[in-house]
C-alpha cells in the first residue's frame, strides 16, 4: 500500500526593508511603553501607598493590569502601533512588560 504523506506547507512571508523597519519601530515601542507606564504605576502607588504595609498585593496587580491594558489600547494607535494585528500572545506580553517593570519599580522605591 501507498502511504499518503501529508506536508503541511509552510509559507514564508518575505518582508521588504519598509515593512522590516516598520515591524522593527513597531516592536521597540511595545517594549518601551509597557516599560514607561509600569515605572509610572510604581511612582503613582508608592506615593499613594507608601510602604504598601496594608495593601492586598492582588488587587494593586489586578489594577496595574486592567488600567495598563486599556491605556495601551487607546495609546498604541495613536504612536503608529498597529493593533488590529495584536494576538493574545502580543498582549500578554505587553501585559506581562508592564508588570514586571512595575514590581521592579516599585520594589525598588521601596528598598529606597
Amino acid at each position: 500500500m501507498a502511504e499518503k504523506e501529508n506536508k503541511a506547507e509552510t509559507v514564508v512571508k518575505i518582508m521588504t526593508p519598509d515593512e522590516r523597519k516598520r515591524v522593527l519601530i513597531e516592536g521597540i515601542k511595545k517594549t518601551v511603553v509597557p516599560a514607561f507606564l509600569g515605572a509610572f504605576f510604581a511612582v503613582a502607588f508608592y506615593f499613594k501607598f507608601g510602604s504598601a504595609s496594608d495593601v492586598v498585593w492582588f488587587s494593586v496587580f489586578l489594577l496595574v493590569l486592567l488600567l495598563s491594558y486599556y491605556i495601551q489600547r487607546i495609546l498604541y494607535p495613536s504612536i503608529g502601533v498597529r493593533v488590529k494585528e495584536f494576538e493574545t500572545k502580543d498582549w500578554l506580553y505587553v501585559e506581562l512588560f508592564t508588570i514586571v517593570f512595575f514590581w521592579v519599580f516599585w520594589t525598588l522605591l521601596l528598598n529606597n
